[in-house]
């Protein structure tokens, strides 16, 4: 399991990381997934799914800025 993917389960985030370089953090797995079909659209490629989800923290969001910031593949 991706170290990246239990810490956010620590913090209650829906992480997966994959293998593009264009990090993505929305609010619901639906926009999620519209995001990551645009950036595909646009010939990128998503380096992550993280959906901090509804109702959330200023300390989860600022969780998965580290997380998304710490993948190498992101530029």
């Amino acid at each position: 399991e991706n170290p990246a993917e239990v810490i956010a389960r620590d913090f209650g985030l829906n992480y997966i990381a994959l293998d593009g370089n264009v990090a993505c953090m929305v609010n619901g797995a639906g926009l999620a997934m519209a995001t990551m079909d645009l950036i595909q659209k646009q010939g990128g490629e998503p380096a992550n799914f993280l959906d901090v989800g509804g109702g959330t923290t200023s300390d989860r969001v600022a969780e998965a800025f580290k997380l998304i910031l710490s993948d190498k593949k992101v530029n």
